[in-house]
């Protein structure tokens, strides 16, 4: 006759039969998430198409902190003396290449410009992507150096800025009075919006138990900050801005995030929606018609009185400031 076998031996065997398999595919359906966040986090090296001396614009390289005590390297478009600065940030993927048709129309009529890449993306990225989280402090320090310029009104300032740079942008201006104008492409709320976008565009479809993982995994990655991807814009102080929000058709799940946004801010506000939202290597007429459109919504919203003056001294008519 056997001996029972007792309920605690029971339970070890069961354990050494299950446990390493379980630990097995734990780990698994982990590096599976990890593998995708290290995706919709690092962009890669995009290399720069163009430089400002290709649009014959004039231009230094500049380098500036940001908080956590990185060089953000950047290109410097001087404009007329006294007139506003507008900081141009291309997004998720994208060098500051990709906004040299954009600070054509911007220079010619006279702004003060500054460019750089998002956190992550450009020809020497730098680190990973946060998407959204740590981008607003590195906008903060842009707009410190473009208020220390001297040639600049620092009580006028504008940015552009696409995906990350839209978010930053807005958030930037929730805190900084002086940025009087913001063109927003491709804004979302919260920073996890932006991992269920960005895992979307990365596969090529949505799946809800992915973007779950994703998140989950986000969060660990930042755990120190995880309070923060939740956190919706501030966007009481926005109310006495001027903000042109743009959704483009070739990004449905992220033109969703803009609209909702959107309809929370008031009441400066308007929305264009465009076949195409800014994408690296955007060529063609719809090129020409977004960045007029951009161009004009500044033209129309920075106070340029000192920068009419300075026009007139040159023989150039001054353009009739108005507000939308």
């Amino acid at each position: 006759m056997k001996r029972p076998v007792s309920a605690k031996v029971q339970v070890g065997r069961f354990l050494r039969m299950v446990l390493p398999g379980a630990l097995i595919l734990v780990s698994g359906i982990l590096g599976i998430f990890g593998v995708l966040v290290y995706r919709i986090t690092h962009p890669g090296a995009v290399p720069e198409a163009a430089n400002p001396s290709h649009y014959l614009l004039p231009s230094l390289d500049v380098t500036w902190s940001a908080n956590d005590r990185s060089e953000i390297a950047g290109w410097w478009i001087p404009g007329l003396k006294g007139a506003p600065g507008v900081v141009l940030v291309p997004g998720f993927g994208m060098s500051r290449s990709d906004a040299l048709s954009l600070a054509l129309p911007l220079h010619e009529e006279g702004f003060n410009l500054l460019v750089y890449d998002s956190r992550g993306s450009g020809a020497a990225p730098r680190g990973a992507s946060s998407l959204g989280l740590r981008e607003t402090d590195e906008m903060l320090a842009a707009l410190r150096f473009i208020k220390g310029r001297s040639e600049v009104d620092a009580q006028n300032l504008g940015i552009w800025g696409v995906d990350v740079g839209a978010r930053a942008a807005l958030e930037a201006a929730a805190l900084v009075p002086e940025v009087r104008a913001v063109a927003a492409d491709g804004a979302y709320d919260t920073v996890l919006d932006f991992v269920d976008v960005r895992l979307q565009e990365d596969l090529g479809f949505e799946n809800r138990i992915l973007e779950f993982g994703c998140r989950q995994m986000f969060k660990l990655v930042q755990l120190g900050s995880a309070t923060l991807l939740s956190r919706q814009l501030p966007t009481g102080p926005l109310a006495n801005r001027s903000i042109l929000f743009i959704q483009g058709e070739n990004r449905k799940n992220l033109g969703k995030l803009t609209e909702a946004l959107y309809g929370r801010i008031q009441p400066q506000k308007e929305m264009v929606t465009l076949k195409t939202a800014r994408i690296h290597l955007m060529s063609g007429e719809e090129l020409k018609n977004y960045d007029r459109q951009v161009a004009t919504f500044f033209h129309l919203n920075l106070p340029r009185e000192r920068t009419n003056a300075t026009e007139t001294q040159r023989g150039r008519r001054p353009q009739p400031n108005r507000a939308i």
